[in-house]
Parts: structure tokens; sequence; C-alpha cells
């Protein structure tokens, strides 16, 4: 009696391991990546592109009001050194509702040199896309209806947020405001600590982008602040987070916080900031490792960076950052609007990137109707291999629980710098850049140089859709004189149609849902179930006809 109760208990055992093995497999539901950047010099010879691209990367993303998804990203063309080498662009590029896509659009060419072009892009209620940039190193702004956006000549005249800065990020709000934000460097920062470090400043408009408001010192740390990701809920709260400590392009300082603030009232007060690091018992552990007196160098041990955020529909913050010193991933949630935070916990399953390999990335959150918080991150799951790229994960988190981690690319290519966005609550949208290799400096030969491509995938969420707010037509605001002058246009590109590799890809196919892929588990768990309990069953037979 006993071998046999094993028997049959070995055997559901092994019957429910293979039904989990295939509900987690049900999780792998992102469509095929597809490159969606245009041809460029190392994937073709110069004499044979249609246009001389030489790279695509630092996307930036926006949802349209029909579900449609607008991204922007930083291109260049290859030019004669004597014209400064390349022309920095301003690229665009839409997949429409329907799955399709418009051509490659160069929307603007902000300056020539190789000046990185990192931008923001928000759908305001008011139907326009609303564009902050990078061009040279001052910070501009400029508008577009979104339907029209795929035409340079849509776009509205520039105007001058900055006289100069670097990261960027953007937000509308609900009631047709507008909220930019964007670090710069302080030169009368004398701290030896992280000496003429940036720190971010913020504006706002309330008549659309025509006018703008004084700037604000929005972090007056006296150290790096970097990498700002802002969110409006649906109270109409503007939360914002940054990395403090270090800043890159400053050349100064070392990670320390990732910070967070409020706004309740249009970004006119702002709450108090709250930091976060490492907790205790993770730092101590982080210092028992630590062997050397070289080993104590460096960042804190309680650094945090790469700070991401997301909010549910009930306005509650929830953020992700990594640790600096022992590449985990944390989380930390508040339930009460961001007043109060639970503690940090370490996120299971997977490891971040070497902070060596590359301190410049990202993080990307969103909420889906279920409030379930879904992340996209850069870095590796099970053992990591240091001789492979990282993968690009997808990650959820329930409620209670983070589950299993799917792939949603792993190559020889090094993804970075992901956004996600989410339609309807229920459709997710994912963009990055890869490399093709690690590192690339400015003393590599042409053809040495990595290259920089933009990608995309989809999925679509097993769950009720949950609408967003329609647009409306703002009041018309009685005139004003405009405290920001506009500036003059620059160049902009000819328009082009995509190269014949691209144009002629077969139109994307949506990914399977995800009750599809389950019907499919479920089917398959139930005919090993009957396959299973009819060898139980005849075992059993064949033992009781053996009996005397």
């Amino acid at each position: 009696m006993k071998i046999r109760l094993a028997l049959i208990l070995l055997m559901c055992s092994a019957l429910i391991g293979i039904g989990y093995s295939g509900s987690a497999h049900s999780q792998g539901f992102w469509s095929k990546p597809i490159e969606i950047s245009p041809l460029q010099y190392g994937q073709a010879p110069l004499e044979q592109l249609e246009r001389r691209y030489g790279w695509s990367w630092l996307p930036d993303t926006a949802l349209g009001p029909d579900g449609s998804l607008h991204i922007v990203w930083y291109g260049g063309l290859i030019v004669d050194q004597r014209a400064g080498g390349t022309i920095d662009l301003l690229i665009y590029r839409r997949r429409n509702a329907d799955g399709s896509w418009t051509p490659v659009r160069e929307l603007i060419a902000p300056g020539v040199g190789g000046y990185t072009v990192r931008a923001g892009i928000a759908l305001g209620r008011d139907g326009n896309l609303h564009l902050l940039y990078r061009a040279g190193t001052q910070i501009r702004y400029a508008r577009a209806r979104w339907d029209d956006a795929d035409q340079p000549q849509a776009w509205s005249d520039e105007r001058l947020i900055s006289d100069s800065g670097y990261y960027v990020a953007l937000a509308a709000d609900l009631h047709g405001g507008l909220h930019a934000f964007w670090s710069d460097i302080v030169t009368e920062n004398t701290n030896p600590r992280c000496y003429q470090c940036g720190e971010l400043f913020y504006r706002r408009s309330i008549d659309g982008g025509n006018t703008w408001s004084p700037v604000v010192n929005l972090s007056q740390s006296e150290d790096g602040d970097n990498r700002p990701q802002v969110l409006v809920d649906a109270f109409n709260r503007i939360h914002v987070v940054w990395d403090e400590g270090a800043d890159w392009y400053a050349g100064q300082g070392q990670p320390h916080y990732g910070v967070y603030r409020r706004s309740d009232d249009g970004g006119l007060t702002w709450t108090e900031p709250v930091k976060f690091s490492l907790p205790p018992t993770t730092v101590q552990a982080i210092r028992q490792q630590l062997r050397g007196a070289s080993d104590l160098q460096g960042p804190p041990l309680e650094a945090v960076q790469q700070i991401a955020l997301t909010v549910d529909s009930a306005g509650n913050p929830f953020v992700i950052y990594r640790g600096v010193r022992n590449d985990r991933l944390y989380f930390q949630r508040s339930l009460d609007g961001g007043n109060t935070w639970t503690a940090a916990v370490e996120i299971p399953y997977v490891r971040a990137r070497n902070i060596e390999d590359n301190n410049l990335d990202y993080y990307s959150l969103v909420s889906d109707s279920a409030n379930n918080v879904h992340a996209l991150i850069t870095g590796f799951t099970g053992v990591v291999d240091s001789n492979r790229p990282p993968a690009l994960i997808h990650m959820t988190f329930d409620g209670t629980r983070w589950l299993t981690p799917g792939i949603v690319m792993q190559s020889n290519l090094y993804p970075e710098l992901p956004r996600l966005e989410i339609y309807n609550g229920n459709q997710l949208h994912a963009v990055w850049f890869t490399r093709s290799k690690l590192f690339s400096s400015d003393s590599d030969r042409l053809e040495e140089r990595a290259i920089h491509q933009i990608w995309y995938s989809t999925a679509q969420l097993n769950l009720p859709a949950r609408p967003g707010l329609p647009l409306f037509t703002p009041t018309p605001l009685p005139a004003t004189p405009t405290t920001i002058a506009a500036v003059a246009v620059a160049p902009t590109a000819t328009p082009i149609a995509l190269p014949d590799e691209i144009r002629n890809a077969p139109a994307l196919q949506e990914p399977v849902r995800w009750e599809l892929h389950g019907l499919e588990a479920i089917g398959a768990a139930l005919a090993l179930t009957v396959i299973g309990i009819g060898a139980i069953t005849g075992f059993i037979m064949v033992i009781r006809s053996r009996r005397p």
C-alpha cells in the first residue's frame, strides 16, 4: 500500500511540474522583436545607403488616443568632417493602431557635431504631441497634432526652455498643463564632492506650451541629479523621481540616492524629497563581503541608481532601483499616495547588469488595468554569465509577489534604455535600443564603431480594458505676453521613405493573447493528466490481478 501511494504521489508531482512548466512558458507572450530604425552604416556600405545614417538610439515614446505608438529617437547623418562630421537628427516613427508603420521621418536637425539629442514626448489632452528635446546644449520645446506628427512641417516653431541641459522628462496633466524637467550643470556649485554638478530644474505651461513659468530648482542638492522620470496620476498629482549623487555629464560625484517628490497643485508646490537607499541589513552584508580597503572606495555601500516609477489607478506610486555595489534590484511602494513607503525588498530571479558595463541605463514601469506592475529591465536571470550580453527582461508584480520573469530579447546585442507603454490597461508596447558592442570610442574608425538600432515588441494581457480619458478642447485663454521668445527653427531634414529591406517587410503580426497560450497549456496539462491517471489505474489493476 505504501509503495502504491508513493508511486501515485510521484506521478502527480510530475504532472504538476509539467503543468507549471507550461504555465510559465505561457508568459513568454511578447512578439518577436523587429528593428524599426533605418538601415545604417555598418549594416551596409555608405554607398549603398539611401541616407547616410550613422546611428539610432535613446528613444522615447507616447501613446496616441487611438492606441497608436509615437516614437522619437536620436539619429544622425554622416557627412564630411569639414561640415562637422555629423548632422544630429531627431527622428520619428509611428506604429498605427492597426499594427502598420509609417515611414521613418527626420523631424528636426537640432545641431551638428554629435551633440546627444535626448527627448521626452507626451500626449496632451488637447490632442497635441508635446516634445521636449536637447538641441546642441539647449533644451527646446515643440508640438504637433498627434495624427499629423509624422509630417515635419506640422510641428510648431520651437521655444527655448533652457540655455543648457542634458537629461529631459515631460508630462501632460489632466487639465492641459505641461510639466518639463531637465538636468543642468550649475557652475556656482563648488561642492568638492561634486564640483559644478547638475541639478534638476522644472518649468510648467498652463496654455498648451505657448508660455512657460519661471525656472524652479527642484533638487537643490549640491550633488549631481540625473535621469528624471515623471507621471501624472488620476487625481492630477505630479510624481517625479530622479537619481542623486553623480553627474555623468559633468563627470563628477558618486551615485547615492533615488529621490521622489510630488506636487498636488499642478506644480506650484512640492512635497519634501523622499530618498531611497539600500536597507542597513543589505549594507552590512555588502561590507562583510568586501575584504580590502580598496573595496571600500567609490560609491557609498547604500548607494542606489536607475530609479524608475509607476503609479496605480488609486494614485499610489511604486519604484524600483538597483544597488550600485551588489547588482541586485529592489522595490518600494506607497499605499497612501507617496506620503509613506514600505521597506525596500529585493526583487527575486534577476540581477542587474554590471555597473561598470554601463551606468547610463534606465528601467521602465507601467501599471495595468488590474493594478499589476510591469517592469522592463536589462539584466540577467538565473546564473549570471559575464561573457554574455544582458537580456531585456519583463517582470510582473501582482500585488503580493513577483512572477517568473520573461525574456523579451536576448542575443549578441546589448539592449538599453527600454521604454514601456500600456494602452487601455491591457496592451503592452516596448521600445529600446541595442549596441552591437559594449564600448565604442571617438577614436574608433568609422567602420569599427558600434551599431545602434531601435527595436519594438508588443504583448496583449488577458485583462479587461481600462480606456483612457477623452481629448478635450482647452478653453481659450486671454492674450498674455509671451514669457519665452521663440527661437529660430532649426533646419528640418527632408522626410524620407524607408529602405527597401524595411519598407517591403511583412506587416507585424499581433502576438497570441494570453488566454490562447493558457488554453494550450491547460489542454496539454489535461492530456498528460488523463494519460497519467490511466497509467496509474492500469498499474493498480495489474497489481490486483496478481493477488493470490
